[in-house]
């Protein structure tokens, strides 16, 4: 059953984004904290699993409610879209890919081909069956140019759909110059897609078989294996409608998938309500019921510790609050992603690369580590941050808060003179900008104030201005208007940044930086299959954007994780989450 509000479909116009992450190292109970096992109460009795009851879980702030594999842009859908869908392939303990809907994958000698053979016992939530079909239609949406979401540039290596995108990006700026209509614009491109799907995209992904689908690329690409895990779409519900109109879509908004936990309803700023889904392939789950609600983490953290919470993501601040408690398990582990003070390079502001680098040098980031994450954290200098494979210690060391150098760089830059009030002046127009953040995450609300009065030490000044956080990337990857602006990003495994930093992607384009060596040396890292050999291109990438700054680079946190752990039982946290085995977890039954 999928129940539907009209205030959804309000909802679903607002644009949010923020990157997913992937932990990098087991999850550890903290000193002090009661471990938890399967099977086994707090008081040291063995349980049985048992079926049944609903587990409340939290998120600070609302989902857009896109709920999209392929649409989704931000971390709260995400939460709800990795319950619902599955892809080919998923993690392991180690992290490494291994198989989800297939039953096996293979790699050609060179690199070129990869063949999935798939589960025959998967059913989508609606019971129809998963084929190759669904595979083969979710590669081709993304693909399509009428594809309204940002993963095409993730495939560019399947055969010819560079020299696709080449083509597309042809018409586009033969568009720009007004050469050629909109309306012959869209036909140029439909042109491109039909050649391709006649040629060359007969081979990029095909169904041989119901359960076997092969993808060929042009040439080795490093990162393609882990795109290739996207969630899938169901071809049955989907096929047919225009492309460039998934987002309206009743599915969008009430999906159908092949996960553990099928969607129910979504009531907006409330809760999202999932239920087991019988035939999922990897066992029934034993949990009945999840409840996601939305909570601000001042007041999660009171739901947790009251009971009507089982699991909340900590703010650092808060751990001290429930350290000691028999009943409350707490799980750190290194983020795979940062916050950063992104920058709109349209602004004359900060065209300067001195500039840039003298905001980095002002803004105490160490103090945010101290303070704000209470040691719970490390300053990042680059995309890849620490616990991350890639990161190099040694290619970006830390840079520390230095105003007095701040303030001599804004001088080489030309900001010399200062007004009546100590904030600098050029040529009359004073050094002021809006910093835009988000509501919903404490930390990030607790940076910008700090910001502000560490710019206004060197003579910068910062007007704060706090937003719900679809309204913010509405503003910043929409309307491109923002002069300045927290968020995060997720690194995935692999160190190829996707369309973080492609300045043509709606993304990469917020900051509207664009820089030939590195979109160079990307482009090498992401050829090379070797470890060895890919690292020293992304240690020169890593110095690059220390140097250029095309953001505000400030400090990756330490995920933590709280469960209630005389409710939740069967937990195994491990890299991947505290919650990674959701569908094995069980509630005792005198505890529903």
């Amino acid at each position: 059953m999928c129940v539907r509000y009209r205030t959804v479909l309000i909802a679903q116009l607002i644009l949010l984004l923020s990157g997913c992450s992937l932990p990098l190292f087991p999850g550890t109970p903290r000193p002090g904290s009661p471990e938890t096992a399967p099977g086994v109460s707090s008081g040291g009795t063995r349980e049985q699993p048992v079926d049944g009851g609903t587990l409340y879980l939290s998120m600070f702030s609302a989902p857009r409610g896109v709920f999209n594999p392929i649409l989704m842009e931000d971390g709260y859908d995400a939460s709800i879209v990795g319950l619902v869908f599955a892809g080919l392939l998923t993690r392991d303990e180690r992290l490494d890919l291994v198989c989800d809907l297939c039953e096996s994958f293979t790699v050609s000698p060179d690199h070129r081909e990869y063949t999935f053979r798939l589960r025959r016992d998967v059913t989508w939530h609606d019971g129809h069956p998963f084929t190759a079909r669904d595979v083969v239609f979710t590669f081709q949406t993304i693909l399509h140019p009428d594809y309204p979401g940002v993963l095409t540039g993730e495939y560019a290596a399947l055969r010819g759909v560079e020299r696709m995108l080449a083509q597309r990006a042809q018409v586009a700026a033969a568009q720009a110059a007004g050469r050629i209509s909109p309306e012959e614009a869209a036909a140029r491109r439909r042109e491109g897609w039909q050649a391709w799907l006649e040629g060359d995209g007969r081979l990029a992904v095909r169904a041989v078989d119901d359960h076997t689908v092969v993808f060929t690329a042009d040439a080795p690409h490093a990162p393609l294996l882990q795109n290739l895990a996207v969630p899938l779409l169901p071809a049955h519900r989907f096929a047919g409608f225009p492309a460039g109109e998934l987002g309206e879509h009743p599915d969008t908004r009430c999906p159908v998938g092949t996960g553990p936990y099928r969607f129910v309803r979504y009531v907006p700023d409330q809760y999202v309500e999932l239920e087991r889904h019988e035939g999922y392939h990897r066992g029934r789950p034993r949990i009945e019921r999840i409840i996601y609600r939305i909570a601000n983490q001042d007041v999660a953290i009171g739901q947790l510790k009251a009971g009507e919470l089982d699991y909340v993501p900590m703010k650092p601040s808060d751990v001290v609050l429930v350290e000691g408690d028999p009943n409350i398990g707490l799980f750190t582990r290194p983020d795979l992603g940062y916050q950063y003070m992104g920058l709109n390079h349209r602004n004359p502001l900060f065209a300067d690369r001195r500039v840039r680098q003298a905001i980095l040098l002002a803004i105490d980031r160490q103090a945010i580590v101290d303070h704000l994450l209470k040691g719970h954290g490390r300053l990042v200098e680059s995309h890849l941050p620490y616990g991350h494979p890639y990161h190099d210690p040694e290619a970006v060391p830390p840079r520390r808060h230095d105003p007095a150098a701040a303030a001599r760089l804004l001088a080489e830059a030309g900001w010399t003179e200062r007004d009546a009030e100590g904030y600098l002046v050029r040529a009359g127009r004073p050094f002021r900008f809006t910093l835009l953040y988000p509501s919903g995450n404490a930390v990030r609300a607790a940076t910008a104030p700090l910001i502000q009065a560490d710019l206004k030490a060197v003579g910068i000044r910062v007007d704060l201005q706090m937003m719900e956080f679809a309204t913010l990337a509405d503003m910043v990857f929409r309307g491109r208007q923002a002069d300045a602006w927290l968020m995060g990003w997720g690194v995935g495994l692999d160190p190829d940044p996707g369309p973080v930093f492609d300045p043509d992607s709606r993304w990469g384009g917020a900051t509207g930086w664009r820089n030939e060596r590195s979109a160079a040396l990307l482009r090498t890292g992401a050829r090379l299959l070797d470890p060895a050999e890919r690292r020293p291109v992304y240690r020169e990438w890593a110095r690059l954007l220390a140097e250029e700054l095309p953001v505000i680079f400030l400090y990756s946190q330490d995920q933590i994780e709280a469960v209630r752990l005389d409710r939740v039982r069967g937990l195994r946290p491990d890299a991947r989450g505290a919650l990674w085995n959701i569908w094995e977890l069980w509630i005792p039954e005198e505890r529903r």
